[in-house]
This record gives C-alpha cells, structure tokens and sequence, in this order.
C-alpha cells in the first residue's frame, strides 16, 4: 500500500492554497479563506423573514483549483450544513458554482464572475429551474454582505436571504 492510498478522503481533498499559476485570478473567492461569524436572515416558505446566527468558512481544496465552503446555521439547518464547491475554469476564466444542502434537499448551479465593484456576481439557476443570483458585496478583509436572489415572473429579483459577515479573529486566513 502506498502512502498516498492511506491518506484519508479530507487529506486528498484538501489544498494548501491557490494553485501557484493561477493564483491571482484563484484569490476573486480565494480571500473569503478562512472562518467567518455570520447573521444570516431568511424567508421561509410561509414568507416570514428568521434571523439566525452562524459560521461560515471558506477553504482551498483538489489542487488549490477550488474553494469549497460549509455554511452552518444550526437554527435554520439543525446539525446538517450546505457547501458550495467553487471552481475556478481556466479556459473561460469564469467560476463554475454547486451548492447543496442535502437536509432540505435544496441545491443551486450557478457561473461566478468579478461584479466590477470589487464584489462577486454568481448567476444560475435553483433546485426547481428558477434563475438565480447570488452577490457578494463591500467585501473587504475582515467583512463582507451576501445577498441570495430568485427571478420574479416579471423578470426582477426577489430577495430570499441575506448574510452580514465577520472574519472570526479579524485577520484574513490563508
């Protein structure tokens, strides 16, 4: 048995950074590595509006190609969190986006790009085939706001949640 069939799933999967060549475009999604405190509010199906507080954290996985997260809100997930695999495509230069969360089961596919505003635009479509928009916005070291859209029938945006973040400890991790 080799070395490398003894390693653990987590250890494979796991990465130390960005891929070296193409680290600058890798760190659009790359800065969000590390553990951050979240307020996440939500609508339910009922249309009221649940605030719960949470942890999400980013980090570099398969080759440092991607950047995998776990978002856990226990009041609103109970003990099962959702991840979202994000990887960076080198010959389009766009991120292709999954999301799931199997206790809902809920899932979204979505392409991630620069908004132009120092920010992310992820763009795609929901479990049910509904188009979606998911933005990160005033993102800087140490904080940044995430808001999560679906299409209206008239073609506008519905806002269906939304997170305030905080880099636990307050430095940048990775």
């Amino acid at each position: 048995m080799t070395a490398s069939s003894r390693a653990s799933m987590l250890d494979l999967l796991s990465a130390d950074g960005p891929d070296p060549d193409h680290a600058e475009a890798l760190m659009l999604y790359g800065r969000l590595v590390g553990t951050w405190r979240v307020e996440n509010r939500y609508r339910f199906p009922d249309g009221e509006w649940r605030t719960a507080t949470g942890e999400w954290r980013f980090g570099w996985t398969l080759g440092g190609r991607v950047v995998q997260d776990v978002l856990h809100c226990p009041d609103f997930h109970g003990p099962y969190p959702g991840t979202t695999v994000r990887m960076y495509d080198v010959t389009t230069g766009l991120w292709q986006i999954t999301w799931f969360s199997p206790k809902l089961p809920s899932y979204f596919s979505q392409t991630g790009r620069p908004d132009g505003a120092g920010g992310m635009i992820q763009e795609g479509t929901d479990a049910e085939g509904r188009p979606s928009r998911w933005t990160f916005g005033d993102v800087t070291p140490t904080s940044f706001h995430w808001q999560g859209f679906v299409a209206t029938p008239d073609g506008g945006w519905d806002l269906f949640q939304e997170m305030y973040a905080s880099r636990d400890g307050g430095q940048p991790i990775g």
